[in-house]
């Protein structure tokens, strides 16, 4: 379940407190100044919850938010805040350093002490939240990071940001709760390893993010699906591994990566053929928009997935007693032939 903000919809004299309950829900009770013409003000945010963490889609135009040197609440538990700018400036100052961000940068908060994060202009950004317990990280190595501006340039940075922006956007509920749920652990793992680079210990950073390579293969191959060149080199290069490691990864998890592609693949088809949205679309064009370049082959493997042609499978719901039960898929290692 997501929690959404739009002040658009609001009157124009209640939008400034919508956008402070938000804030303080978010960031703790701190200070929020807004723009003065209520007419202004701008606000559109989602919140989703990903295990213990939470994580916000936000694009409004607030002037400055700021923790005083007030202690803070006794019900507030401590949490490290991770800022992925997606759009506009902000300037973020904490524990006497500060760092200005701008597209694509990341910055880590410590919400329990004070700090200040001046925007310029309007801002679109994925926050994320997490308690500070849950990271389990000393708060000596805590001290040294926050504020830090942390550039994409570097790969840990681009994997985070690219994980915490596709949970971000599940505006249309794609991604149930018990999957999003998976993401908890590997986005609390990159987290650490984002704390560990920042002070240059690359050797913490390497376990998790080893550990985390397989969701981030799966979730890579979920964006670019559709996509002809999705080989295991580009896969590989993109996750700056060699292929060799790649598959060694992969094959440890019980994934032969070329199979589990062709099954991804094959499960679009399936969704795209029971729908009425692709009636006028004939069975040759799903197939090849999810890369299966042979219409011959395509129907060979779609009735071995499901015991069905994609003829006889169209518009017909799947699974359910009344469905069509998938058929076991033949696991074969090597690359498909889409």
């Amino acid at each position: 379940m997501a929690d959404r903000l739009d002040v658009a919809s609001l009157a124009p004299g209640d939008r400034a407190d919508a956008i402070r309950q938000f804030s303080w829900s978010v960031n703790g009770r701190i200070e929020v100044d807004l723009p003065r013409n209520p007419d202004r003000l701008r606000a559109n945010a989602t919140t989703y919850a990903v295990g213990a963490m939470k994580v916000s889609k936000i694009g409004w135009n607030v002037a400055r938010l700021r923790r005083t040197a007030a202690p803070v609440d006794e019900d507030m538990v401590p949490h490290v805040l991770v800022h992925f700018q997606e759009a506009g400036v902000a300037r973020i100052r904490q524990g006497g350093r500060q760092g200005v961000t701008r597209a694509g940068d990341l910055v880590v908060l410590d919400n329990a002490r004070p700090y200040e994060v001046l925007f310029r202009g309007a801002m679109h950004s994925v926050l994320v939240r997490v308690p500070t317990h849950v990271l389990g990280l000393r708060p000596s190595l805590l001290d040294q990071v926050t504020a830090v501006r942390l550039s994409s340039e570097r790969p840990v940075v681009g994997a985070a940001a690219a994980l915490f922006a596709r949970l971000a956007r599940d505006e249309a509920g794609d991604v149930g709760e018990a999957e999003t749920a998976l993401f908890a652990q590997p986005c609390v793992d990159l987290i650490r390893a984002l704390v560990s680079l920042a002070v240059g210990r690359d050797d913490l950073a390497r376990e998790p993010l080893n550990s985390t390579l397989v969701q981030r293969v799966q979730e890579y191959v979920r964006l670019h699906l559709a996509e002809p060149d999705l080989t295991a080199a580009r896969i590989a290069a993109e996750h700056h591994v060699s292929v060799r490691q790649l598959y060694l990864i992969l094959s440890r998890a019980g994934i032969t990566l070329a199979d589990w592609i062709r099954t991804q693949r094959l499960e679009e088809c399936k969704r795209e053929l029971a729908s009425s949205a692709y009636q006028f679309m004939t069975i040759e064009a799903i197939a090849h928009r999810w890369g299966f370049a042979s219409a011959p082959h395509f129907s060979r493997v779609f009735k071995a997935a499901y015991g069905v042609s994609p003829r006889d499978a169209r518009w017909q719901p799947f699974g359910g007693e009344s469905g069509i039960a998938p058929a076991a898929v033949p696991h074969r290692k090597g690359t498909p032939e889409v």
